[in-house]
């Protein structure tokens, strides 16, 4: 089904309103116009009775001037019934009249319609009797009126007509001009919806429909320039995440190149010197003390590689995990006493609180996670020197908890503390050989297991989590 457009509607609407005034203004006269008429005689009857009444002696005078002035006939009786005027109306003298309906006032006085015998001719008669006890009838004839009602209806009725053929010609061609405007701003509004702003409206006008034009030029030419400006800025930032992300690939190659391509330097390095501490162990202390120290650096370039190495697999997605079913109070257990040798070496005191859950994940990746958040609460345990271990159950998700006792993360470490290479305390972390390596390869774990990881900061200390998926949640999932 075709859609109505505005202009066709607004031109039925209006017409449809006229034609109904129109038409009603037509019907109503058609049937009250000879009413009025009729009433507007009876009323013409009854004034002319009221000031002959009033008149008094000089009704002779006045009734006669009646007749000839309104075109009636009057008759006037004494009490006695005996004629004081006779009327003069040529078309009731001498004829008999038939009553044919009539109404009785509430003075007394009366409306008779009649005709006279042998004719069709209808008359108005009024008659009332006067307080001085005269008595009048006064008789209108009633088909000129008739007729005049009828005359008067068939001109209202063209009138009418032709008032409502010019009256829709001009309403065609008012809403025409007035819905012009409407339907193309309504057109440039549809190029706008769809990123078009080059069409703009063209209404000049000093009313609210050309202040809506204006604003309409307004909002496109405002929405082309914002658009113009995202896409500038999307293309901006479209190059500048490929620039990072071409950055990250060569940091991720450069690592991975470094790190195999200083493992075989490094290992002959030690072996030399290995080789140069026993082949020339007493003969000289200070050698032999070069050699141990060119082992030790050695070792820490080789961790340091590792560790580089290992963090490039994670990052870049290389090294997955493969995933299984565990038990995170065991787990946790066989971490604890593979590292007991070096919380009793650090004076540190372990308070473990893990309930059996069974999760599904990469375990020995998980245990480098562990290990590597459990080694910085090991550095940083401070006071009481108590590491807390505990573990919680939240929806599809089991969060491991470690707790340190000593100070908290400032704000400005807070945004860095799992980026590659970043050490919030850098002469104490020289010191024990770390590199800013082990949150980093936290984090790149954790991600790749689809979970989570952060810290927060308490009131005597600071608590790094990670999460496991819940084994009964991947269950429901595969199956």
């Amino acid at each position: 089904m075709q859609k109505i457009g505005i202009r066709a509607k607004f031109f039925l609407q209006l017409g449809a309103i006229l034609a109904v005034c129109l038409i009603g203004i037509s019907v109503v006269n058609s049937q009250l116009l000879e009413k009025v008429y009729i009433w507007n005689v009876e009323r013409t009857l009854r004034s002319m009775a009221q000031q002959t009444e009033e008149s008094g002696d000089n009704y002779l005078f006045l009734v006669s001037e009646f007749e000839r002035e309104q075109g009636v006939s009057i008759d006037l009786y004494d009490a006695e019934d005996n004629y004081l005027y006779e009327g003069s109306g040529y078309f009731v003298s001498g004829n008999k009249l038939n009553i044919i309906s009539r109404k009785e006032n509430k003075d007394g006085s009366y409306f008779n319609v009649v005709s006279a015998e042998g004719s069709t001719t209808q008359y108005i008669l009024y008659g009332k009797t006067f307080e001085s006890g005269y008595h009048i009838e006064i008789t209108a004839q009633k088909d000129p009126i008739q007729e005049n009602a009828e005359i008067a209806t068939k001109v209202t009725t063209t009138i009418t007509v032709l008032a409502l053929v010019i009256a829709l010609i001009f309403i065609f061609d008012y809403s025409r001009r007035f819905t012009k405007p409407l339907i193309q701003m309504n057109e440039v509004m549809e190029n706008i919806a769809n990123l078009d702003f080059s069409r703009k409206t063209d209404i000049v006008r000093k009313d609210e429909i050309g202040t809506l034009a204006n604003n309409i030029n307004t909002v496109s030419d405002s929405l082309d320039a914002a658009l113009t400006e995202l896409r500038e800025r999307n293309a901006k930032l479209q190059e500048d995440i490929d620039r990072e992300r071409r950055i990250e690939k060569m940091r991720q190659d450069f690592v991975s190149s470094a790190s195999h391509e200083l493992k075989t330097p490094i290992a002959i390095i030690r072996g030399y010197a290995e080789g140069l501490k026993m082949n020339m162990d007493g003969e000289k202390p200070e050698i032999s003390q070069y050699c141990d120290i060119i082992m030790r650096e050695s070792d820490k370039m080789n961790e340091l590689v590792l560790n580089m190495l290992e963090q490039s697999l994670y990052s870049s997605g290389e090294k997955m995990p493969a995933e299984e079913y565990f038990s995170v109070a065991e787990y946790v257990d066989e971490f604890i006493k593979s590292v007991a040798p070096i919380f009793d070496e650090k004076g540190i005191t372990v308070e473990c609180n893990v309930t059996d859950f069974e999760v599904f994940a990469d375990k020995k990746q998980m245990t480098t996670v562990l290990s590597n958040i459990v080694m910085n609460a090991c550095s940083h345990a401070k006071n009481e020197k108590i590491i807390k271990i505990s573990a919680e159950k939240n929806h599809n998700r089991v969060k491991i908890n470690v707790f340190n006792t000593g100070s908290g993360i400032s704000e400005k470490d807070a945004e860095n503390i799992f980026n590659s290479f970043y050490r919030a305390d850098k002469s104490h972390s020289r010191k024990e050989g770390r590199f800013g390596l082990g949150l980093s390869i936290v984090k790149s774990i954790v991600d790749n297991h689809g979970c989570e990881c952060g810290f927060e900061n308490k009131e005597n200390g600071v608590e790094f989590w990670f999460t496991m998926k819940c084994a009964s949640e991947n269950s429901k999932t595969e199956g």
